[in-house]
């Protein structure tokens, strides 16, 4: 009995971090910026239990998808030592990377972000 409580306990936070992820990450904000689906589509994403691999790599997992400059900046003002910012040159669009997260993962996400930011402008 309290090893089936014990699963359903862990698939309900399962459920509810999938239900906050998608959530916090539904759209953009009002002013324009670029979709989630453009930025999971440029990098390859696919979602997970903790956000989103790149290419299903673990070392390449991204917390948060940052559609606009003003998330870019918060982001980038709140990081902590678990996560840093990777956006493009002009800083309006990005996502947040958990540590460790591979050194060609950086490079290309940077590329990619920097092509995408030159196609929404």
């Amino acid at each position: 009995m309290a090893r089936r409580a014990r699963t359903l306990a862990s698939l309900l936070v399962a459920v509810a971090s999938a239900v906050a992820l998608a959530l916090a990450g539904a759209g953009c904000s009002a002013g324009g910026g670029v979709s989630d689906s453009k930025i999971v589509d440029a990098l390859h994403l696919k979602q997970t239990a903790r956000g989103y691999e790149m290419g299903g790599d673990p070392f390449c997992t991204v917390e948060q998808l940052l559609n606009d400059g003003d998330e870019v900046s918060a982001a980038d003002d709140g990081q902590d030592a678990t996560a840093f910012v990777i956006a493009g040159p002009a800083g309006e669009v990005g996502v947040l990377a958990q540590r460790p997260f591979a050194p060609d993962c950086s490079r290309r996400a940077k590329a990619k972000l920097k092509r995408l930011e030159r196609r929404s402008e």
